[in-house]
């Protein structure tokens, strides 16, 4: 994870900063840009705010790194001192400047639980993707993939994690994801595994359109026993081959796209998070075996080092470690699987060639491009894979003790150039006989780099964003106000956006001024049904502020206001806010109700933010 270095702020202070200063514009009126409007994208326009507004420029990162240690029984060590430990950055030592220790399972048996505190209720009409969630130690998230998986090894893994859940350890708070044609929120962080379970019995099995016998089982080759010329059926399985190519691609983007919208989900929660991905998984390379050579091979075959490494980046730089779960348990051949009807000479389907040789290549191609896949990713970003067993339970039980018992090690690099370049990171224990894993490195990206990027590319990620079927972002936080339809108002909806000004990337300008370029915009969706959205309104704040207001902006964070010209009626807002230098996002979800004008003025008070 690299992270800015600031001062501390606790987010109980810096909520009420913020709920007062969107108390004082709602009473005084103050900030009041026009935003433009759009149908679809967001339109926008530009202002320099002058007066009670301050940024800090933000130059030194702190990088940090989870190592997990463990003896030589696979047992955690938990008494290491930090100078037992050697953190080098390609192939350079690096002086730690942070270090801690995290053993979730010795604090829950040494201590005693303690009621957590809880934060007052936002006012009426305020609304935030601050997560005020009580934690004592790392989050866990469960995906459940049924994108990538079986539908009959999606029941099995089900039925395991219900058993799972019987033995479910005290305040170890997880919350449930589904992957099917987009990410789906089933459960946000609970400790209740009642509530877990619930979950489960009443989760049906996805069924995916982009895998061959979705449904499970064993396969039918339908063109096995047919009298076909070779041409053609060369032709045929040539064909069948690149189809399946052009699902994989599908699959992976949208499961890429899945796992970058979890990441903007909990980077806004700080520490540890392990994400067990429950999946078949899907391969990095697809090495065809249904075409023996040729051009047609080349053009089935794919790669996705690429897209895997710059997702695994995102997760590592949200402090997330993902913990693969094979849902296929113990896997052999369908030779071996009565269902299959094979004959006694390995043929398969009345075909009039031995079929046993291919049958086992291609489940040993299929199991190594997915383990293959799963070892990756957990090496990537500091986790573990478990696969080829059968207590999936079990599996997602070490997962989350694993990611409980760890040393945090932060380092503020030598190398300056922030290249784009993969560092590679390495730590090593004085210790023998001690094991460790953490994440591999990470991307030394331009803090300003996504302002460089296509501005098609970038509207259309804060515009999926934006969408109220996309878990909430918590990359950049803020809080917003609503203001009803008044004559204050010109008869329109105001929403007020505070927000904080520490997650911000600032630059330096003229006379001690500092700059930071944020959108703010609302989308709305009729409340009978959110398919397509009525209105987009966004504004850009290009700001140009004095240093001698810093310390307000650091209590209250940065303004931004929105109009929305509405007729009557029960809405749902996706409100969101940007950084337009380097990407980070913020989104939340509110209901708006817009009285008639000849209602009473009290009915506007009813709205639900």
């Amino acid at each position: 994870m690299t992270i800015p270095s600031f001062p501390s702020l606790s987010s109980r202070a810096f909520i009420t900063g913020l709920v007062s200063a969107l108390l004082i514009s709602a009473l005084t009126g103050q900030s009041k840009p026009e935003a433009a409007q759009a149908e679809q994208q967001p339109k926008t326009s530009s202002t320099t705010i002058a007066g009670p507004a301050s940024v800090l420029k933000i130059t030194t990162r702190l990088v940090i790194v989870d190592v997990v240690a463990t003896d030589r029984k696979g047992s955690p060590v938990t008494d290491l001192k930090q100078d037992e430990f050697r953190l080098m950055e390609d192939g350079k030592e690096e002086r730690v400047r942070v270090f801690s220790f995290q053993n979730m399972s010795a604090n829950a048996e040494s201590e005693p639980a303690q009621p957590a505190p809880v934060d007052p209720p936002l006012p009426p009409n305020v609304v935030t993707n601050i997560r005020r969630f009580a934690r004592t130690g790392p989050l866990n998230v469960l995906l459940l993939d049924g994108l990538n998986t079986r539908m009959n090894n999606q029941q099995y893994a089900k039925t395991q994690l219900i058993e799972f859940l019987k033995k479910l350890p005290a305040d170890q708070p997880i919350a449930v994801y589904l992957l099917g044609t987009r990410l789906h929120l089933l459960q946000d962080f609970t400790s209740d595994p009642a509530v877990l379970k619930d979950v489960l019995l009443h989760l049906k099995e996805f069924r995916s359109p982009l895998m061959d016998n979705a449904a499970g089982g064993p396969e039918k080759f339908w063109m096995e026993g047919m009298p076909l010329l070779p041409e053609i059926k060369r032709r045929v399985l040539e064909f069948q081959q690149e189809t399946e190519s052009d699902q994989v691609d599908q699959r992976v983007s949208t499961t890429m796209a899945a796992l970058n919208s979890l990441a903007r989900t909990l980077a806004g929660y700080p520490g540890r998070k392990n994400l067990i991905w429950v999946s078949e998984n899907i391969p990095i390379t697809i090495v065809p075996n249904k075409v023996p050579h040729g051009e047609s091979a080349d053009r089935a075959r794919r790669t996705y080092d690429q897209i895997v490494a710059s997702t695994a980046s995102l997760l590592t730089d949200a402090q997330i470690a993902v913990y693969p779960v094979d849902a296929r348990a113990l896997v052999n051949s369908d030779l071996f699987n009565p269902a299959a009807e094979y004959d006694a000479r390995g043929d398969r389907n009345g075909s009039s060639g031995p079929q046993m040789g291919r049958a086992m290549d291609d489940t040993a191609n299929e199991l190594m491009a997915a383990r293959g896949a799963m070892q990756e990713i957990a090496e990537d970003t500091g986790g573990r894979a478990y696969y080829n067993r059968n207590d999936i339970g079990n599996a997602i039980r070490l997962s989350i003790e694993d990611g409980s018992t760890y040393y945090t090690l932060g380092y503020y690099p030598e190398n300056k150039s922030w290249d784009s370049r993969f560092r590679k990171t390495s730590v090593k224990v004085t210790r023998p006989g001690v094991t460790v894993r953490y994440r591999l490195g990470y991307f030394a990206m331009d803090p300003e780099r996504y302002a460089k990027e296509n501005v098609q590319r970038r509207d259309a990620e804060f515009s999926g964003a934006l969408s109220p079927e996309v878990p909430i972002s918590t990359g950049l936080h803020f809080m917003a106000g609503i203001l009803q339809p008044s004559l204050k108002t010109d008869s329109k909806t105001v929403i007020n956006f505070s927000i904080e000004a520490q997650a911000l990337s600032f630059s330096a300008g003229d006379a001690g001024k500092k700059r930071a370029s944020v959108q703010c915009a609302v989308r709305v969706f009729s409340k009978k049904g959110p398919s397509q959205p009525l209105k987009t309104e966004a504004y850009d704040i290009d700001a140009d502020l004095p240093p001698e207001s810093y310390s307000k902006v650091m209590k209250t964070g940065l303004p931004c206001r929105t109009t929305l010209d509405l007729p009557a009626g029960e809405y749902v807002l996706r409100l969101g806010v940007r950084d337009n230098r380097t990407g980070l996002i913020g989104t939340a979800n509110a209901q708006l109700v817009v009285p008639n004008a000849s209602e009473p003025s009290s009915k506007a008070a009813d709205s639900k933010p």
